[in-house]
């Protein structure tokens, strides 16, 4: 946990992070619809949801289909399986390009199934 303080309309916040864990696309557009019915969302928060109504992927159902299927490659942890639902990867250079960063070394079967699951929930 960490404090952090935010300017809001020229007040100072100190904000306190209980956690955080990542997200998909589709999530994140859930728990924002979910905040602006409680209350007014603050500037970012507004950007970031008009932004994700513009950009449609994947229905809430298609994500969490797709999630379960690339769980069930041993090595998706939680983070890369939202890391593919945010690109949706279906050619194998694509998978390539969005691990070469991360600190995993896929094999040449694990690529080609990540593409091939994702493709097919394109579809």
């Amino acid at each position: 946990m960490f404090s952090e303080d935010v300017k809001i309309n020229g007040v100072i916040l100190n904000m306190e992070i209980l956690n955080e864990e990542d997200v998909s696309i589709v999530e994140t557009k859930r728990i924002l619809d979910e905040r602006k019915k409680e209350r007014d969302l603050v500037y970012e928060q507004k950007i970031c949801l008009e932004y994700l109504e513009r950009v449609p992927k994947l229905t809430q159902k298609q994500a969490e289909d797709l999630a379960v299927e690339l769980s069930k490659i041993p090595v998706m942890k939680p983070r890369y399986v939202n890391l593919v639902l945010n690109m949706l990867p279906d050619r194998e250079e694509e998978v390539e390009a969005l691990f070469s960063k991360e600190r995993t070394n896929l094999k040449k079967e694990e690529v080609k199934q990540i593409a091939e699951i994702v493709s097919k929930a394109k579809r």
